[in-house]
């Protein structure tokens, strides 16, 4: 875990066996608990980190309306 909080890391082993579909939505499931309703710069920001670190790929058009949808909450 991050020292801001923020979940930086999987917690269970095993967590990288997941499938992309798996993948996206565990991460918005998180991103969506850490970050609703804040700016849309910093959903945007998370989310691709997020991806980049899960090494998923979103292409910029879906992670700008996955974002938007977050920033909104």
């Amino acid at each position: 875990m991050a020292d801001n909080g923020e979940q930086s890391a999987p917690i269970m082993a095993g967590s990288d066996d997941a499938t992309n579909e798996q993948k996206i939505t565990g991460i918005l499931a998180q991103t969506r608990q850490d970050h609703s309703g804040q700016s849309l710069a910093i959903v945007l920001h998370n989310l691709r980190e997020r991806f980049e670190q899960a090494d998923v790929e979103v292409d910029d058009i879906t992670l700008a309306k996955l974002a938007h949808e977050i920033s909104e909450k």
